[in-house]
């Protein structure tokens, strides 16, 4: 049951980090009072994620959860290289357990978590099959006029299947799929169904 427990928080992803370890990275989107799971993209490509789940004692202790994290984070780094991941936190407060931990890059992220996640150019967005920058809106759910459409191909997007919120490195300006707004840099997920691409296109 504890290894059902880490696995299941595993997958879930994301636990708030501090300003003074993602200051370095230069991130947009602040996630470090959100009281749900967040995935945030850095400017430099490094991901965090932050899960924020529920933590039985009757069943677990911390010290037992954090030993299994670092188990699996080490194993990881073992079978892709040093800097791919680092746990960076265990913490647990008012019955909920926060477990934070920072990848060098989407594909690492997508691969420990079994979850897809990219962040890429639109034009290779478009390329992949993965966007069609007619279907965007803007925060308001207004769809996006066809000249803007037809000059995004440098802005960045990211594209998930995640049910989580997401911090860009940079202003969110549209939207697809179950996507909706959160604030300037965060995105929403949480109408995403297992399986469906959710995508955000950013400022540049």
């Amino acid at each position: 049951m504890k290894k059902e427990f880490m696995k299941s928080s595993v997958a879930v992803i994301s636990v708030i980090m501090t300003l003074s370890v993602l200051s370095g990275c230069g991130a947009g989107g602040n996630t470090s009072k959100l009281t749900t799971s967040s995935i945030e993209i850095n400017k430099d490509g490094s991901v965090v994620s932050t899960i924020i789940d529920d933590f039985a004692e009757s069943y677990y202790n911390l010290d037992e959860l954090k030993e299994m994290t670092e188990n699996e984070v080490n194993s990881f780094i073992v079978s892709k290289g040093e800097g791919a991941a680092e746990l960076k936190s265990v913490d647990l407060n008012d019955g909920k357990v926060k477990l934070v931990i920072k990848f060098s890059d989407v594909d690492n992220y997508a691969d420990f978590n079994s979850e897809y996640l990219a962040y890429e150019t639109v034009t290779d967005a478009v390329l992949s099959g993965q966007l069609d920058v007619n279907t965007l809106v803007d925060k308001d759910g207004i769809a996006i006029d066809p000249d803007k459409a037809a000059v995004l191909s440098d802005q960045h997007v990211i594209i998930t299947k995640s049910a989580n919120i997401i911090a860009a490195p940079y202003k969110v300006k549209y939207f697809a799929g179950k996507a909706k707004a959160y604030n300037k840099y965060m995105a929403d997920m949480s109408d995403n169904v297992d399986g469906e691409i959710a995508c955000v296109v950013l400022e540049k």
